[in-house]
């Protein structure tokens, strides 16, 4: 059988009140080799223990910020074997677990995790990963979506507004994405934009002024939204909106949907796949729901050349 080791971050937003019946279902499986995160930054130590009892399955219960953190130590480990990952979800966003992660609650998913042999009971979702690399030469965070500019002012929005009325997962990630996407329609003075500098698989950069950079390897959203479209030969989906924003409100329903209308790219609504982005800018991006601020006078470059097979049943 395959070994499973379960790695829970007791202070993510859904653990907080499932914590217990976790622990629960964690000793109903003896073979379950379980581990608790004092902080984030145990994660490492963690997984290198489970390589060293042979954990073939790491199940994360957690958010977006705690896969992002176990899917960034497990690749730049560098072990020749990089052992599969399910998604407990079990945070304030949740968006990598929309698309590949189990299904109900931690300790549920838990339960039907163990309670089946993996290889035999579930399905793998291999997924390419964003990696970012903020400085040359510096190890690169992996992770599945990137946002800046309203998406920004839209999960910072969701956290004040949204997230303390305790709503469930699904519906408050997606509450986020669409306090974006009215931060565009209500927002549209330049105030509201932001200057960006992008250079697509080695293209000369472009600056420009943007309300809205989204970028996922995801395949879906919450709630099967899907603002992506367009072809290209990488794994990474891109899709930008300029500043100032030319019939955004008939534009909305196309971009949620990913079936844009003939006139939107000429009118600054533009999605495509890359291999490589090299993005400059001034103010923070929000990746899978961690604050990153990079330095304005080095860009971050996000690339798509790596994967993850995830395991659901």
């Amino acid at each position: 059988m395959t070994r499973i080791g379960l790695i829970s971050n007791p202070h993510s937003q859904r653990n907080r009140r499932d914590m217990a019946d976790l622990r629960a279902a964690a000793r109903r499986h003896r073979d379950l080799l379980h581990l608790e995160l004092a902080s984030i930054d145990g994660m490492a130590e963690a997984l290198r223990e489970f390589a060293r009892r042979e954990v073939g399955l790491v199940a994360v219960a957690g958010g977006d910020g705690t896969v992002q953190k176990a899917i960034t130590e497990l690749l730049n480990a560098g072990a020749a074997a990089v052992p599969h990952v399910a998604v407990l979800p079990a945070g304030m966003t949740n968006l990598i677990a929309a698309d590949v992660g189990m299904r109900g609650r931690p300790a549920q998913a838990l339960d039907r995790l163990c309670a089946n042999e993996p290889i035999l009971a579930g399905e793998t979702l291999a997924r390419p990963v964003i990696s970012l690399r903020r400085v040359p030469g510096e190890p690169p965070i992996h992770g599945m979506f990137l946002g800046a500019a309203a998406f920004y002012q839209g999960i910072m929005l969701a956290r004040e507004k949204v997230h303390p009325l305790g709503a469930e997962r699904h519906v408050a990630t997606a509450m986020g994405l669409g306090l974006s996407l009215l931060r565009l329609l209500t927002c549209r003075d330049a105030a509201h934009s932001e200057r960006l500098s992008l250079g697509l698989d080695g293209a000369p950069p472009q600056e420009g002024d943007y309300l809205l950079l989204m970028a996922t390897t995801l395949r879906r959203l919450v709630f099967d939204l899907k603002p992506f479209w367009g072809e290209g030969e990488g794994a990474l989906r891109l899709t930008t909106i300029t500043h100032p924003p030319r019939r955004l409100g008939r534009a909305l329903l196309p971009i949620l949907r990913g079936r844009p209308r003939p006139w939107m790219t000429a009118n600054g609504y533009r999605s495509g796949r890359v291999r490589e982005c090299r993005l400059a800018l001034d103010g923070p991006l929000v990746f899978d729901g961690e604050v990153i601020r990079p330095n304005p006078a080095v860009p971050v470059v996000l690339s798509s050349d790596r994967q993850i097979a995830f395991w659901r049943c």
